[in-house]
């Protein structure tokens, strides 16, 4: 179903005018940081989760994981290539480790009428990120048109449940609308329970027209969520700039799906970006009876690679 009355002036102007007090997470050590065209398969500047981390002992540590700007992750840095900072101080690192844990991933599948001539490209889609499951990963796959529904009663790590659940996916016949906004906020609400990694998968057209929740409010939310966001944009719509948003305030990547074997192969890299990442940690050279919130920034030695941090500030009470 087409959004009504949005166009792409109307999202820009709303998406400025959300407040927001997200840091920016990802630097690079140089001394010339140029903006650079952004790319279909990723957002111009991905931002980490902007969250509270509240800390009981001296060691500060934070979950980021590392990409090049095209896109690939690197699992393979030593502690040697990164340095860390506290509002602005360099810390002195005291633990550094690269780990590999399950997560747990919302999938959204949009069923509405819009959607119908791209409903097999979608499923097709879904199954082939559930072949990169793992025994311990975790999905949860959701259907929405005019209403949204779980596709099962609880997040399964069996391939054999999820890939029935996708194949009795059906398009909504009946043109009773598109709920993508109140979708996502199911999804939000369903991470926020949910330790560990974790994402929200999207395949949709990007379109919207029954909703309670709206563009501001799913945006705003973005933070609560404390997951990356992976839009799959079927069709052509101004609702593009809304889903690259929502990649870019999550730290994710938005997908133009105009080459299905390419979102197929793309999982693969998802699944592992997930899956990886690594843990850096510190004690504060700062007065640690100071109370409040902290900035930490980490910076890599690479010129051809960027830090996303999901944790980007610490309160000590």
């Amino acid at each position: 179903m087409k959004l009504i009355g949005i166009t792409l002036l109307h999202l820009a102007i709303l998406i400025g005018s959300i407040p927001t007090s997200s840091a920016q997470t990802h630097s690079r050590r140089a001394t010339n940081s140029q903006s650079r065209p952004q790319p279909t398969s990723r957002p111009k500047q991905p931002v980490g989760v902007d969250e509270v981390l509240r800390v009981t002992t001296n060691l500060v540590t934070l979950p980021f994981s590392v990409r090049t700007h095209e896109g690939k992750y690197f699992f393979d840095l030593q502690k040697e290539n990164f340095r860390i900072y506290e509002d602005g101080i360099e810390q002195e690192i005291g633990h550094f480790s690269s780990v590999d844990q399950p997560f747990y991933v919302v999938l959204l599948v949009d069923t509405s009428s819009s959607t119908a001539p791209n409903l097999e490209e979608i499923k097709a889609a879904v199954l082939a990120f559930i072949s990169h499951l793992r025994q311990k990963d975790t999905v949860l796959p959701v259907a929405f048109d005019g209403l949204v529904r779980p596709l099962v009663s609880k997040g399964t790590s069996n391939r054999a449940v999820l890939a029935e659940a996708i194949a009795k996916v059906r398009s909504d016949t009946g043109n009773n609308g598109t709920k993508l906004y109140d979708a996502l906020e199911y999804a939000y609400q369903s991470l926020r329970r949910i330790p560990g990694r974790k994402a929200i998968i999207l395949f949709s057209d990007g379109d919207d027209t029954w909703s309670k929740a709206t563009i501001k409010s799913t945006l705003c939310a973005t933070s609560e969520a404390d997951g990356l966001i992976y839009p799959i944009h079927y069709g052509v719509s101004n609702s593009t700039i809304y889903l690259q948003a929502l990649a870019a305030e999550t730290g994710g990547r938005f997908y133009q799906a105009d080459d299905v074997e390419m979102i197929k192969q793309s999982f693969a890299a998802v699944a592992e970006e997930l899956r990886r990442q690594y843990s850096i940690g510190y004690y504060p050279k700062t007065d640690s009876s100071r109370k409040g919130a902290r900035t930490i920034r980490v910076e890599i030695d690479r010129p051809d690679a960027e830090v996303i941090v999901h944790k980007t500030s610490i309160y000590r009470p």
